[in-house]
């Protein structure tokens, strides 16, 4: 496998931080549409299903690909996943309670509107900075506390008169607040 290259341009960074953002918004509001359609609803664990099946093909596609030949391949098979057995059941509570998540997603956009979803989605960033402070002792700069509280704030504001809070208020809040944590990432790394 080869390295990992450390000289990544600012460029290409900004690049994956727009593809990323412009998905995470295309999925929102491609599932928002979906989930409020006048036509027959699908049903949202089966549309889970389908994709953590695409995504096993797509990851045991790759590790074929890794491993060279099919002899190489099953014994990296037997081995990382028949194997060992206790680590594929550690590997299962977080892919169950992913799981959980997605279909939540599904529930939570078919009763929430889309801008106000996002926004609100995006809690988890605190959670987890939170869980990184008190759960694996690390610290973290000034200006990714500031980032975090913002996001806070910006997620409070918008839940606060969900009525009144426009798509453009909540846009500009998710963007603000993530283009600041990304910068509050790079002066760091």
């Amino acid at each position: 496998m080869a390295a990992p290259r450390d000289n990544v341009t600012l460029l290409f960074k900004l690049y994956c931080l727009a593809v990323m953002t412009l998905m995470a918004a295309a999925y929102t509001i491609a599932l928002r549409y979906t989930r409020t359609s006048d036509k027959e609803l699908y049903f949202s664990t089966t549309a889970v299903c389908i994709t953590e099946v695409i995504k096993l093909l797509l990851s045991v596609g790759i590790l074929a690909k890794e491993t060279g030949s099919l002899g190489r391949f099953k014994a990296s098979l037997r081995e990382n996943v028949l194997g060992s057995p206790k680590e594929l059941l550690k590997l299962s509570v977080p892919s169950l309670v992913y799981a959980v998540q997605n279909n939540m997603a599904f529930l939570a956009l078919s009763n929430l509107d889309a801008a106000v979803y996002q926004v609100t989605y995006q809690l988890k960033i605190p959670c987890t900075a939170l869980c990184t402070v008190l759960m694996l002792n690390r610290t973290l700069s000034k200006l990714q506390w500031v980032s975090v509280f913002m996001l806070c704030a910006g997620v409070t504001l918008v839940q606060w008169k969900p009525a009144q809070a426009t798509k453009v208020v909540c846009l500009q809040v998710l963007v603000a607040s993530t283009l600041l944590l990304w910068l509050s990432i790079q002066t760091t790394s």
